[in-house]
C-alpha cells in the first residue's frame, strides 16, 4: 500500500508542479512541490506529528505568502492516507489543517474542497477499522469488540 501511496502522491506533485509553474509562474511550484515531498516522506516514516506540523505550516505560509493553497494534491492524499492509519487525535490534527486551509483561502476554494474530501475519506477509513492502521488499543484507538476477531488473550488476529 506505500508504494501505491508514494506512486499517486509523487505522480499528484509533479502534475501540481508543472499545472502550477504555467499558470502561476515563477518559482510558485516550490513549495508545494518541497512540503508535498516532505509530508510523504513523513507519512511513510510513519511520523504523524512532524507530517502534521510540516502540512500545517505550509499552510500558513502559502496564505502569508500569497503562494498557491496548501496542502496541494499530493500532500493531501498523503494526509488522507495518515489520517486512514492514525489515531483520533491524528484525524484531529488533519482536520485542523483542512480549516486552516479553508481559512487562508479566504473560504470554500476547490484545493480546500478537495482537502476536506480527502480528509473524510481517511476519516471514514480509520472509523471502519479497514485502514490496517495502528494497533487496536494504542491512544485514541478503539479496542476490538468481543468476537470480532479477537484472539485468546483479546489481542487482535491480523
Amino acid at each position: 500500500m506505500k508504494l501505491i501511496i508514494a506512486v499517486v502522491c509523487a505522480a499528484a506533485l509533479a502534475v501540481t508542479a508543472y499545472m502550477l509553474s504555467i499558470s502561476w509562474g515563477g518559482a510558485s511550484w516550490v513549495l508545494d512541490t518541497v512540503s508535498g515531498a516532505a509530508v510523504l516522506a513523513l507519512v511513510l516514516l510513519r511520523k504523524a506529528w512532524p507530517a502534521l506540523a510540516v502540512a500545517l505550516g505550509a499552510t500558513i505560509l502559502a496564505g502569508v505568502a500569497d503562494q498557491p493553497q496548501e496542502p496541494g494534491p499530493g500532500a493531501a492524499v498523503a494526509l488522507a492516507y495518515l489520517v486512514a492509519r492514525g489515531t483520533y487525535p491524528v484525524a484531529a490534527a488533519g482536520l485542523a489543517v483542512v480549516v486552516t486551509s479553508w481559512v487562508t483561502a479566504g473560504g470554500p476554494s476547490t484545493v480546500s474542497i478537495v482537502n476536506a474530501a480527502l480528509w473524510a475519506a481517511g476519516l471514514v477509513a480509520l472509523l471502519s477499522g479497514t485502514s490496517g492502521g495502528g494497533a487496536a488499543g494504542s491512544p485514541g484507538r478503539r479496542a476490538p469488540q468481543a468476537g470480532a476477531g479477537a484472539g485468546a488473550a483479546g489481542d487482535p488476529v491480523r
